[in-house]
Formats: structure tokens, C-alpha cells, sequence
């Protein structure tokens, strides 16, 4: 079921992705020469997002209680 906070979430989310996109589009029509990027940053932009996302993963699945939630053991059908 749908949340109306993950609407707004999903919202946020493309339509700020949305805006860097027209940001970037229309910076690059302002500066039409290629950007000369030090390999130091092209790295960082590559990696980082990836490094971090794992990092989260990570450390979410190793919190106590992780991977918790499953099948209840006071089930109403189990005592019929």
C-alpha cells in the first residue's frame, strides 16, 4: 500500500533530479567547451556514490535485530 509520505518522497526525489538535470543541460549550453576534469574528481564522483551506498548497506545489516520482522509465533491460523 501507498503512503502518501512515499508519494511525497518519490516527488522529491525525480523532481529534484529533474532540476539538476535542467541545471546541468543549461549550464552546458552557457559553456559549450569540453570540461577538463582532474582524474582526482572524475574519481570521486564515479566512486563515491557507490562507496557510500555500500557502506549504508553495510551497516544497516549488521544493526542488532537486522533481517528481524519474519513470521509471527502467536499466529491466529497456527491455533485453530
Amino acid at each position: 500500500m501507498t503512503t502518501m509520505r512515499d508519494a511525497v518522497v518519490l516527488l522529491l526525489s525525480w523532481g529534484s533530479a529533474l532540476l539538476i538535470s535542467w541545471g546541468l543541460r543549461f549550464w552546458g549550453d552557457q559553456h559549450p567547451a569540453p570540461l577538463q576534469a582532474p582524474w582526482a574528481v572524475v574519481l570521486t564522483i564515479v566512486l563515491l556514490p557507490a562507496l557510500l551506498m555500500a557502506g549504508w548497506v553495510l551497516l544497516s545489516a549488521a544493526r542488532p535485530g537486522a533481517g528481524e520482522g519474519g513470521e509471527s509465533i502467536d499466529s491466529d491460523q497456527e491455533t485453530r
